[in-house]
């Protein structure tokens, strides 16, 4: 076992049988993934004044202070507006062991609905941190940004990873893994090696906006929409909630605090032995976020037996620019990559062993859309396509 990196499934099991992961209700099938566990909402959320750390005084005398009103969440769930701030206690709590720490981050299909999730600790003083040795519950503070969204108590909007020591791959390390392994694919899969990526401070890959045989590039969220339930799978119309940006434009230009989904020309295959994050800021790529969900599970976009090969999947962006319009263009260099080791294989993987939503991904909507038809790509032809382009 590797002294340094991201533990696995079976130790998650492992901590759950040992008390190290406590929760209100037994840990639901699916929940454990291959490098991660889904959290869930408790059944009281609070709607709150501002974002706020506990630091010293601790979350309960912040929410005395801070929060608005409590509220139970109902059977049928409850709507979240957009841009009002949540906090959620959430059914797990954890008591690490002094070596182990905790990150957090935003699952796929939250970050790919624009909601803002960030993992707090009682005494916290950093966001989706628990540091090594913590011994508490968690919290959940959510923002909605570009749609409301319908919730209930047991959903998962973000999850968490264990590690110990520093899991991050040096600069030779990830030289040596991307000239041995076939860990990124070029848009002609052609493999990638360590001299045809800049790998400094991680993996820099770039932005798919191809202008030809591609009739959507990428997508840009509308506002004003009905709530999304995030249990209803395969039942939003795209057309409802976004705008198509279409492949014959020219040159993109990201308007500031407009949210757009795009995927990554280059594609990435995780082998058991890894898992990856992505850095959701980059300033010397632009003043935008390029991500919310940024961790990526073993075996992802990687297949087994008959598939062996067959696979390997876009990394899918969420972006926001911030302060100023910002263009971009195909094969810009947009985002970082950074490798983890695992402390040993997950004893499963993501897409071989799951029914994981986004294997062998290329540009994709969260999963409660359903896949848009010829019909509607007809309708978004003729109404409300949009077509970003300089002047």
């Amino acid at each position: 076992m590797a002294q340094n990196g991201v533990y696995p499934s079976q130790w998650m099991r492992q901590a759950a049988a040992a008390g190290i992961i406590v929760a209100d209700l037994p840990l639901a099938a699916g929940q454990i993934q291959p490098n991660s566990l889904d959290l869930r909402l408790g059944p009281v959320g609070y709607r709150v004044q501002c974002s706020f750390l506990p630091g010293e005084e601790g979350m309960r005398r912040k929410l005395d202070r801070y929060g608005w009103y409590a509220f139970d969440i109902p059977d049928e769930g409850v709507v979240l507006e957009r841009n009002q701030i949540y906090l959620f206690p959430l059914m797990e709590r954890i008591a690490l062991p002094a070596h182990v720490s905790a990150h957090a981050n935003p699952k796929s299909t939250t970050g790919r609905l624009d909601v803002f999730t960030r993992v707090v600790t009682e005494f916290g003083a950093g966001f989706d941190i628990a540091q090594a040795g913590y011994n508490g519950p968690l919290y959940l503070e959510v923002v909605p940004r570009s749609f409301a969204i319908r919730v209930r108590a047991g959903d998962s909007l973000a999850q968490i990873r264990f590690q110990t020591g520093d899991p991050h791959l040096s600069p030779a390390e990830t030289a040596d893994l991307l000239d041995r392994d076939d860990i990124v694919l070029g848009a002609d899969l052609r493999t990638l090696r360590s001299r045809d990526l800049d790998i400094g401070s991680g993996l820099v890959l770039s932005v798919s906006l191809p202008r030809k045989n591609e009739p959507t590039v990428g997508y840009e969220a509308r506002r004003n929409t009905p709530p999304i339930d995030l249990r209803a799978i395969g039942q939003a119309r795209v057309r409802h909630y976004w705008n198509r940006i279409h492949g014959d434009s020219k040159p993109i230009i990201l308007e500031p605090d407009q949210f757009y989904i795009f995927a990554s020309r280059e594609l990435v295959r995780l082998p058991a032995e890894y898992c990856a994050e992505m850095v959701a800021f980059d300033a010397s790529s632009g003043e935008l976020r390029t991500h919310y969900a940024g961790f990526f599970d073993s075996g992802f976009g990687f297949g087994v037996g008959r598939r062996a090969g067959e696979t390997a999947a876009a990394v899918v962006l969420e972006v926001r620019s911030r302060d100023v319009p910002f263009l971009i263009e195909h094969g810009q260099p947009l985002f970082r990559v950074n490798l983890l080791r695992a402390t040993e294989p997950p004893d499963m993987l993501y897409g071989a062993d799951l029914s994981s939503n986004y294997q062998s991904q290329r540009l994709r909507l969260s999963k409660q859309f359903r896949p848009p038809s010829d019909v509607e790509e007809e309708e978004d032809a003729s109404g409300g396509q949009l077509r970003l382009e300089v002047s």
